[in-house]
């Protein structure tokens, strides 16, 4: 039977209508949005970018949005940003909020916290950090594994480091782990330790003190244990998006074992000095390093001084390249071993 175009357009109607449904549910879903993703970042070029804002630190914005996912975004390059979620936001005046931020037409953020209401430069704004809900969504951290084999001597490198940082409202805590342990023919093992617990609480005008707990084994040194436990004041020197600078005074209590010798209890006085410098032309590159300077007040003429310095490289998204070196000095070990002790490693990492 031949059908007209009027009969043939009804028809098509129809089934159209018929398969609009099934179609719906196995096609394109329906678009709701995230109620999570209504941020904003306005960037210099005049572009405006809806999402999730994730945090700030060393000058970079964790951004998720829809389209791209997570993406980082050079903080500079921000003139203005809004978020109606609750962080703890840093000056670079040392000034320390816990609220909101509002955009303006102007390169600058309104923030609203439990008691004021402030505008202030975009760009003095150095660090947010977020608020989550439980304790397991505030974990933070990362850890890398480096490994070398050499088959001439039976050369075996293991290097292990790990990071785990909790924050809460002026309240930071890290759990940090260093390993080497490094086995050839026809020489001792060589195993070097440091397992750190550190506590810090955030004050006005970029003061802050903290307690700090450690435990540490270097065979280099004749070193078998060390346990000690310190706290003292501290002060950002100089805290930007691209340097950061940090001095502390730290007296310590430590119980110390050397080979062959019996335990001693020493009173290390520790002038600590920490740098970070971060670049992100390219992938992301930090350079970080930590200087500690301790005479031993009960043992007179003796020093310790530590010093470590780590380049951490972007390879990819969260997964890293790290180089490290150690110096280790003791003026006055108290057996017949080592004064210093020196390591470079290389290991890849992944943060999360």
């Amino acid at each position: 039977m031949k059908l007209s175009l009027t009969q043939r357009s009804f028809w098509i109607g129809v089934l159209a209508v018929g398969l609009a449904g099934p179609l719906r549910g196995q096609g394109v879903p329906d678009y709701h949005p995230d109620p999570e993703k209504t941020d904003v970042l306005i960037l210099r070029n005049g572009d405006s970018m809806t999402g999730e804002f994730k945090g700030l630190t060393r000058g970079l914005v964790e951004f998720k949005t829809d389209a791209m996912s997570t993406i980082y975004v050079k903080w500079p390059r921000v003139i203005t940003a809004a978020t109606d979620k609750e962080f703890e936001i840093h000056l670079d005046d040392g000034r320390i909020f816990v609220g909101t931020m509002d955009p303006t037409d102007s390169a600058q953020v309104i923030i609203r916290d439990l008691i004021d209401t402030l505008s202030v430069p975009t760009q003095s704004v150095v660090e947010m950090v977020r608020l989550k809900r439980t304790w397991f969504q505030r974990l933070d951290g990362n850890f890398s594994l480096g490994f070398d084999f050499t088959q001439q001597n039976n050369k075996v490198d293991l290097y292990l480091n790990g990071e785990v940082r909790y924050d809460i409202p002026r309240n930071r805590f890290r759990l940090t782990y260093d390993g080497t342990f490094s086995r050839q023919d026809s020489v001792s093992n060589i195993t070097r330790r440091d397992f750190r617990f550190d506590y810090s609480n955030l004050l006005s005008k970029n003061w802050f003190w903290g307690i700090t707990a450690a435990n540490s084994e270097n065979s280099q040194l004749g070193l078998e244990n060390a346990t000690q436990v310190g706290i003292g004041p501290g002060r950002f020197l100089v805290q930007s998006n691209r340097v950061e600078l940090m001095a502390a005074l730290v007296p310590y209590i430590r119980r110390e074992t050397y080979v062959n010798d019996a335990p001693r209890t020493t009173a290390p006085l520790a002038v600590v000095a920490d740098f970070e410098l971060f670049n992100w032309a390219g992938m992301s590159t930090d350079l970080s390093s930590r200087l500690s300077v301790a005479p031993v007040l009960n043992d007179s003429g003796r020093w310790q001084v530590s010093f470590n310095a780590k380049v951490k490289r972007e390879l990819l998204n969260q997964l890293y390249l790290t180089v490290g070196v150690v110096e280790i000095y003791d003026s006055k070990p108290p057996s017949n071993t080592n004064k210093n002790d020196f390591s470079l490693s290389s290991s890849l990492g992944w943060s999360f």
